[in-house]
């Protein structure tokens, strides 16, 4: 689904703009592709699986120190202390917002792998996609990632001998996941990365897990708790800090 959408936008702006093709360039999209939403997100859905949510996205979403932390030593982006504060402030927010529903389930070292797994295949995929800026436009970037993580996760799968039932259900959140998640959020992930750099994208995008709190509680039907907005207060002034 993914695959589709940004191919679509792609097609629209005439094609794959590539203007390298040396082995660096073409290294680091399908690596960034493999590495991030193919490893990383498959860590991150055994993370849920074994630890709960809560505690999964508290580990994971790491990455944003991890992310500035490869962009800065390995690509020598500038990290300021305002851009660190930042990553504090917004962790400190995922922290807060996502520790207070408790999913009751036992903290496993396997869970904790994993979780970490994640964060350091975000943050590195993360930082691959900088030094991309100038030879490919955010489009093509986004589609050669997605239709990387299909041949990765298809490999994946058929070296596990899964099995795959296709149901209604699963094509209308194949849909919504594939166009909005990887398709919508992932061109303009690539395309804030290229405008602020990494390390101002990463702090921002600690926005997922909190807004989640919000939507699943509103979807639930719950009232939203105190902890929940002051997380998201915390994510908000770490977002204005990067606009400083």
């Amino acid at each position: 689904m993914a695959v589709s959408f940004t191919g679509l936008l792609v097609a629209l702006n005439g094609g794959i703009h590539l203007n390298d093709y040396s082995s660096t360039i073409i290294f680091l999209l399908l690596f960034s592709g493999a590495l991030g939403p193919g490893i990383g997100d498959i860590a991150y859905t055994r993370s849920i699986q074994i630890l709960g949510g809560s505690l999964a996205v508290v580990i994971s979403y790491t990455y944003i120190f991890f992310a500035q932390f490869f962009s800065a030593f390995i690509f020598g982006e500038k990290v300021t202390y305002i851009t660190v504060i930042g990553g504090l402030l917004a962790f400190a927010g995922i922290v807060i917002a996502s520790t207070n529903n408790s999913s009751g389930n036992s903290i496993s070292k396997n869970g904790l792998i994993y979780g970490f797994i994640a964060a350091l295949c975000w943050g590195l995929a993360s930082s691959l996609i900088g030094p991309l800026r100038n030879y490919v436009d955010a489009y093509s970037t986004a589609f050669i990632r997605t239709s990387v993580v299909v041949i990765f996760s298809l490999l994946m799968s058929l070296m596990l001998g899964e099995s795959l039932e296709v149901t209604k259900g699963l094509l209308v959140a194949a849909f919504f996941t594939g166009v909005f998640g990887w398709g919508v959020g992932m061109v303009l992930f690539v395309y804030s990365i290229y405008t602020i750099g990494v390390s101002a994208t990463v702090v921002v995008t600690a926005l997922t897990p909190v807004l989640s709190q919000f939507t699943s509680r509103l979807v639930a039907g719950e009232k939203i708790s105190p902890r929940t907005f002051l997380g998201a207060l915390l994510v908000a002034v770490s977002i204005a800090l990067q606009a400083i």
